[in-house]
This record gives C-alpha cells, structure tokens and sequence, in this order.
C-alpha cells in the first residue's frame, strides 16, 4: 500500500524541540543522572501532546516574560526545581528552549535567567541565534 497513488505520508504529528546554542546541554550536563533521566521522561511524554496545554509542568510567565510569550517547564530534580524557559518556534508544533534554571527558597541559579531568557527570545524572532534540534529519547 505505501506505494499506492493514493497513499500520501505524513510527517511525524510530534513536537520538535531545538535549544538555544549549546546552552540548554551545559545545563542539562549539570544535572545529576536522576534529574537528566526526569527530564527525558518529561521531554518524551510532553512531545506527543497534541496541543502545549496538555504538557504536564508547563504554564505561561507574566509580566516582561508574557509579552515575549515565554513559558516554563518545571520539574523536580537534584533536591530543587528545575525550571526550563522556552518559546513557540514559526512552525506548527516547534518549541525552542532558552535557558534551563533551577530556584530554591526564591533564588534562581542563574540569578538572571528571566532577563537572559526575554533577550534570547528576541535573538531568536531576530533571527540572530543558532538553534539545535534536541532529539527525543525513546527509551524512557
């Protein structure tokens, strides 16, 4: 059947999830392999959800970070919340991942996250940022 004419292939209906520069691995690095393990888990499970109201850990940021429509995945991991901002990508179903934070006790690590997060995002719609497609591990 796949070489009938009537048969036309669709691309994966998944998310496609790319980082900003090599920044989201360094922090992903940093993680302990329990907290890396935590966010594949995450990553898998939020990248077949239809729309981004159904992935778990996620909601939108208010004030400077809403207008720049960036949002977080939060998951718990290394004894601290993790946090990862992020914003919707040009095409349907793509996510770009700005920077990965922890918080503990209202600090932040990097303490600057937010303010780092709104200016890569305006890199990003700029067109000025090199993005890498982070690939989904299936064995999770």
């Amino acid at each position: 059947m796949q070489n009938h004419k009537k048969v036309i292939p669709f691309p994966s209906s998944g998310w496609c999830f790319f980082d900003y520069a090599d920044e989201i691995e360094k922090w992903y690095s940093g993680l302990l392999e329990d907290g890396q393990d935590t966010f594949n888990a995450l990553l898998k499970l939020n990248s077949k959800a239809t729309v981004p109201r159904q992935w778990n850990g996620c909601k939108m940021l208010k004030g400077e970070p809403k207008k720049e429509g960036i949002w977080e995945w939060t998951f718990f991991a290394d004894d601290r919340q993790q946090r990862l901002l992020g914003i919707f990508g040009d095409e349907r179903k793509r996510a770009i991942f700005l920077i990965g934070c922890s918080h503990k006790q209202n600090i932040y690590t990097p303490p600057d996250c937010i303010n780092t997060a709104i200016r890569r995002a305006r890199e990003v719609r700029d067109g000025k940022a090199r993005l890498t497609q982070r690939k989904v591990r299936s064995d999770f």
